[in-house]
């Protein structure tokens, strides 16, 4: 929940366009959606969820040790998922990447590129 609510404060505060919804939190997870309602353009609305450890992390960084090796994928625990569907608002995916490489020293992933070296 504290990561989520980080990355949700972090996207607000450099984009007045953006807000974001109703917080819904499981065990090891926390989820919302993300408001990007810009003047003269549609509203664009994307989901995006945090999770701290589990079988679903784990199995991922199993995959990406072979692409990766070792190092870059040691002391990994958290994971975020967004879910691109439709129009989507590439300066607001920039900047969701760009925080979740700088920040938590991510490992970039897509269902079609895989795992990048």
């Amino acid at each position: 929940m504290e990561a989520l609510n980080v990355l949700l404060t972090h996207l607000r505060d450099e984009d007045v366009d953006v807000s974001s919804g109703e917080v819904k939190e499981g065990e090891g997870w926390a989820s919302s959606t993300v408001r990007i309602s810009r003047p003269a353009e549609p509203v664009l609305e994307q989901y995006v969820q945090v999770s701290v450890g589990g079988e679903i992390l784990d199995i991922f960084l199993e995959e990406a040790r072979p692409a990766l090796g070792e190092d870059a994928t040691r002391g990994k625990d958290l994971m975020l998922i967004t879910i691109l569907s439709g129009v989507t608002d590439p300066m607001f995916n920039d900047r969701l990447m760009a925080y979740a490489l700088t920040e938590w020293h991510g490992i970039p992933w897509d269902e079609t590129s895989g795992f990048r070296s």
